[in-house]
């Protein structure tokens, strides 16, 4: 009776975290380049039932019981989501594979598909939380042509057409790709990071990769399914009002013994 009690509360649990995510997904369904997290119940440590503890049917094999639920981020979902139009200039969504580089303050270089970008006072181009967008630079920042229109390539080529009206190479935006998207570590904010001693690829130095192609003044949505979500959000409601009838029906067994005794 006490196991399907932790039983109980172990399925309660997993389905609130299951909860969180969906509510996670919800939330971000509007976020530029957020790719949804999928989480899946996992059983805890088996348990083998003997003849000893209950009477068991002689056709039954294998018979045992769970300690539990557990509910774990398996992996997350990176397929594309759908690029709409901008009308930034420096929006930038990849139609195919691969993720923009950039760089926080320390130097540390974070992936994202979030391309929503602005160029700062010093004509360098940087996020929303001022980390800048990973470039090969063919002209230093202070030196891009003023008040000129910059133009980004599907090679993620950048060009601006100076004062004599010719048209000037500026730099190259890299793009990156990881051996395995699966050994990404999430940083939150749509950003992650690889993990040392794994390989990581880049537009400039491996441009046989298959890297995406660049789009400017458009962004990647999220590729989270509201629909989706709903109907999953329903049956984790589901599964957790059963396990709580689980529980309420094991205190209410535990009470008539406890009378009889």
């Amino acid at each position: 009776m006490f196991n399907v009690l932790r039983i109980g509360s172990s399925g309660m649990k997993s389905a609130q975290n299951v909860m969180d995510n969906i509510a996670d997904q919800v939330s971000n369904s509007s976020t530029d380049g957020y790719k949804r997290n999928i989480a899946d119940f996992s059983e805890l440590l088996t348990n083998q039932i003997g003849k000893d503890e209950v009477v068991l049917s002689q056709n039954a094999q294998n018979s045992s019981i769970n300690a539990g639920a557990k509910a774990v981020i398996s992996k997350t979902d990176f397929r594309q989501g759908t690029i709409v139009p901008s009308d930034n200039n420096f929006d930038m969504a990849i139609d195919g594979n691969g993720f923009f580089g950039v760089e926080s303050e320390s130097g540390k270089l974070m992936l994202t598909r979030n391309g929503a970008f602005h160029q700062n006072a010093d004509n360098s181009i940087s996020d929303a939380s001022g980390n800048r967008l990973s470039m090969d630079c063919y002209v230093p920042f202070s030196q891009w042509p003023k008040g000129s229109e910059v133009n980004i390539g599907q090679d993620g080529l950048v060009t601006a057409v100076d004062s004599q009206g010719k048209t000037e190479q500026l730099g190259k935006v890299i793009l990156y790709s990881p051996g395995n998207n699966d050994q990404l570590a999430s940083l939150g904010e749509g950003k992650y990071v690889q993990p040392d001693g794994l390989v990581l690829y880049n537009s400039k130095d491996n441009p046989d990769k298959g890297f995406g192609s660049i789009k400017q003044k458009a962004l990647e949505s999220s590729n989270v399914d509201i629909m989706q979500s709903m109907t999953d959000m329903i049956i984790t409601q589901r599964a957790y009002q059963a396990n709580a009838k689980s529980i309420t029906t094991s205190d209410d067994m535990l009470e008539v013994i406890n009378t009889i005794l």
